[in-house]
């Protein structure tokens, strides 16, 4: 199955298109809080697995359910999230300054409310998976907290996986 036929199946289950990346698109049922990620085969899983790994899946990172590689591109059903940085506009958002705190590599403040995420920033960029960071790959889940949803652009050269009931697992 390609990947356009597979989107075409959600579609005539009720999935509409509620977001897109460079390489992905996000479907999800009306007052879902679930959302169905389809993408071309990138570096995304090895990111999840990653953050599932080190404990970040649910925290930083999104919580995935399920993931599943197909020819040449994978889908992932995951947590529905509020929008992006973009969307929280204005450099007074408390989401704003903790973005910057971190795209900044610095925190000068040992108490500051970003220290978790800057920890959590540097192990993902010394895990070398931080290479594509900006508002449109940053969330907020519902309670406020921000989630780093895509830090990568490189090519997806593990061995495939899944994720089911959001634990890893062989193919």
């Amino acid at each position: 199955m390609q990947q356009v036929q597979y989107e075409n199946k959600l579609r005539a289950k009720g999935l509409n298109s509620i977001g897109k990346g460079l390489y992905a698109n996000v479907f999800a049922k009306d007052n879902s809080d679930k959302v169905v990620k389809v993408a071309r085969l990138d570096n995304w899983p090895s990111y999840i697995k990653w953050a599932t790994n080190h404990g970040y899946a649910g925290t930083f990172a999104p919580k995935v359910e399920s993931l599943k590689f197909y020819d040449g591109f994978y889908v992932a059903v995951m947590e529905r999230l509020v929008g992006t940085l973009n969307e929280f506009k204005g450099v007074t958002s408390i989401h704003h300054q903790l973005y910057s705190e971190i795209t900044a590599w610095r925190n000068n403040d040992t108490t500051s409310d970003a220290t978790d995420l800057m920890e959590f920033a540097t192990k993902l960029k010394l895990a070398g998976l931080a290479g594509d960071w900006h508002y449109g790959n940053v969330m907020v889940r519902k309670d406020g907290q921000i989630v780093v949803t895509d830090p990568t652009s490189k090519s997806f050269k593990e061995n495939r996986f899944r994720i089911k009931y959001g634990q890893i697992t062989a193919p």
